[in-house]
């Protein structure tokens, strides 16, 4: 490693250190705005030269940090940003007045009444939600099943109770066209969501899934907000509407003829240089280049930085996607890994966008997501192991064999060697053999002649 190239606290700089040589100041010379710190010892190169400082430093063997890596296939920070549909993605004002429409027009203003009785006979506010509510228990006295996408319950991450909403959309499309307020009770929380996450399939609650849920319909008289209490969920209802949906991007792929597209590329041999898409916070990824370096193979791992779940995993993905194909040429493989969860946190590698950029990619793809009985759109499309674990032994395997085929290859061309040298030899000694003895013949020849 000649020197290490780091984003600074600020996030504003890349830090360049390396020992000094006089060949390596000369090419960090050469990078756009860079100075040299002289309290620090270091170069700095403000962050928008990111990819310019990669591409100068990488062929010296630079460590880059991952911070450095996200910021040049430009997966560093930022919220998520859903591509917009052919309706456009209405944003959140819009699907608040959807939820609170505004009400009629109200009719003209009349005059104070002047008979005091007739204002006692008024409900106050509170009477009024009261009333509201008994009438909401009398005819819904019983919980009933709801089917309905959860939002905004991530939000609530943490918390005992948790308040979200449950949304309907017009099919496909991203518009809500109805909405209502939910909460699950922290008794309900304790009971529900551990048994969940020891289920088989292992089920975690969160937002974009479509839940079927038994509700108890409510009406808080302090706010008048009416909502719907959850008391149980139907997780099989939840994974069948996920493998629905993995089966309709499958189908998207086979109809454009890319399933098989990426699985069919040829491994190129040895596969050193080895590209990655994954969080340096998750256990998969401490995982799988701890086994890199524990081989004895001199692998070179390039790691850039993404999300691995929520909604920021779409993004950052592509963005990566995107990076490592456009730096095709200085990789071998790239794999994509990700520690274990549940069905549902890995669900969000079902896209079809992501899944269309995986089968579509140059660089042949190696997916270690989840546990042994996981599987995703990306396990169905590349070269899947089961663990991000299982991608780096059979890594190692690869470049073992390869190691040992070129073993064996140096060994059947040093045995060809030498039975040609063998062959050769045998056969200069036999015209050696030959030309002794008819020198030895010329020899006597001429010497009997000689003696006449």
């Amino acid at each position: 490693m000649s020197g290490s190239v780091e984003l600074d606290p600020g996030g504003q700089h890349l830090v360049i250190r390396f020992s000094y040589r006089p060949d390596l100041v000369d090419l960090v010379k050469t990078l756009p705005g860079r100075r040299f710190d002289g309290g620090s010892k270091c170069w700095r190169v403000p962050i928008e030269h990111a990819e310019r400082t990669y591409q100068e430093l990488s062929r010296h063997l630079f460590a880059f940090a991952p911070e450095v890596m996200a910021a040049v296939a430009g997966t560093l920070g930022g919220p998520a940003k859903a591509p917009p549909t052919a309706g456009g993605t209405p944003s959140r004002a819009a699907t608040l007045q959807r939820r609170l429409p505004l009400p009629d027009a109200p009719a003209a203003p009349t005059a104070p009444t002047e008979n005091p009785a007739a204002a006692a006979d008024a409900l106050t506010i509170s009477q009024l939600n009261t009333a509201v509510r008994d009438a909401l228990k009398q005819r819904f006295p019983t919980a009933l099943w709801v089917v309905g996408e959860v939002l905004d319950y991530d939000k609530g991450a943490g918390r005992e109770h948790r308040y979200f909403r449950l949304i309907e959309r017009d099919g496909d499309a991203a518009r809500t066209t109805a909405t209502v307020d939910a909460v699950l009770w922290g008794r309900d929380a304790a009971r529900l969501l551990p048994a969940l996450a020891a289920a088989n399939p292992s089920f975690t609650l969160r937002d974009g899934l479509q839940i079927r849920a038994k509700v108890k319909v409510d009406l808080y008289p302090a706010t008048g907000r009416y909502q719907a209490i959850v008391e149980d969920l139907d997780p099989s209802f939840t994974l069948g509407q996920l493998a629905l949906s993995r089966e309709k991007i499958l189908a998207e792929l086979r109809q454009r003829g890319l399933e098989h597209r990426n699985r069919s590329l040829g491994f190129p041999v040895p596969a050193l240089r080895i590209g990655v898409l994954s969080s340096p916070d998750a256990d998969g990824w401490n995982d799988f280049v701890r086994h890199l370096q524990e081989s004895t193979v001199g692998f070179a791992v390039t790691l850039v930085p993404v999300k691995v779940q929520g909604e920021e995993l779409k993004p950052t993905m592509l963005a990566g996607l995107a990076w490592f194909a456009a730096h095709r040429d200085e990789f071998d493989v790239l794999c994509i890994v990700r520690g274990g969860g549940s069905r549902t946190d890995l669900a969000w590698f079902d896209d079809l966008d992501v899944a269309l950029a995986v089968a579509a990619h140059p660089l042949k793809i190696l997916v270690g997501i989840g546990h042994q009985r996981d599987q995703s759109v990306l396990d169905v499309i590349a070269h899947a192991e089961k663990t991000p674990t299982a991608v780096a032994e059979f890594l190692v395997r690869l470049a073992d064999a390869a190691r040992d085929e070129l073993r064996n290859q140096a060994q059947r061309l040093a045995d060809t060697a030498l039975a040609a040298l063998r062959q050769r030899r045998a056969g200069l000694q036999a015209l050696a053999q030959d030309l002794r003895h008819g020198v030895l013949r010329r020899l006597r020849d001429a010497a009997t002649r000689l003696a006449q």
